[in-house]
């Protein structure tokens, strides 16, 4: 399948969302006040300790919210409609909508709708999956967390891209892995959109 740069570019973005509403599943509820300050400081958040951080992400007005996330996701698989399969879309569609009726099965259905996701076409995974691994990395660097599986996984990926004819990103990964931090991250992170944006 051929895509065009703004279907990929959506389907980056949903693998972004989709993989940031998992891992804050996964540290929800925040407990530890020094943990939960770290990560309001890590992303900009106006928390101060676990409770205010957890009342963030249950206030359905805060962009980092759970409700905030899936919507994100869900105007992506909307944008989507005539690249996945009807199957995938409708049942991505049922996905959401439950999510939507009952916020208590985001977690479940984020995780969900990654497995539909992983079914389609390879080209569909491969966009998916690069923007799983950009916001892993936009976290472990946030976070100072270990990212060498991140780093290993968009080898992978940088290499499936160049052979579809995107230029430079695997120089460009070459040059965040020579010098890994935020600022380099963002300087790779550019390269990706500059890519989405040609000849769009």
């Amino acid at each position: 399948m051929i895509l065009l740069n703004s279907n990929a570019e959506n389907i980056f973005w949903l693998g972004r969302y989709l993989m940031r509403t998992q891992y804050l599943c996964s540290v929800y509820p925040f407990l530890d006040d020094n943990e939960a300050r770290d990560y309001a400081h890590a992303f900009c958040l106006p928390a101060f300790d676990a409770s205010s951080l957890n009342e963030l992400t249950l206030d359905a007005q805060h962009p980092i919210s759970f409700i905030s996330q899936f919507q994100y996701a869900q105007d992506n698989i909307m944008d989507l409609r005539g690249v996945l399969s009807a199957r995938a879309y409708a049942e991505l569609n049922k996905l959401i909508r439950n999510a939507s009726e009952n916020a208590g099965y985001i977690c479940d259905v984020a995780a969900d709708c990654q497995d539909v996701i992983e079914a389609e076409s390879d080209a569909i995974f491969l966009f998916f999956s690069l923007g799983q691994c950009v916001e892993n990395l936009d976290r472990q660097f946030r976070l100072n967390q270990d990212n060498q599986q991140t780093m290993a996984q968009l080898e992978q990926i940088a290499a499936a891209l160049s052979a579809l004819g995107w230029q430079g990103v695997i120089e460009a990964l070459k040059e965040l892995q020579s010098a890994p931090c935020s600022m380099q991250f963002y300087h790779f992170s550019d390269h990706i959109q500059t890519l989405f944006e040609a000849d769009a």
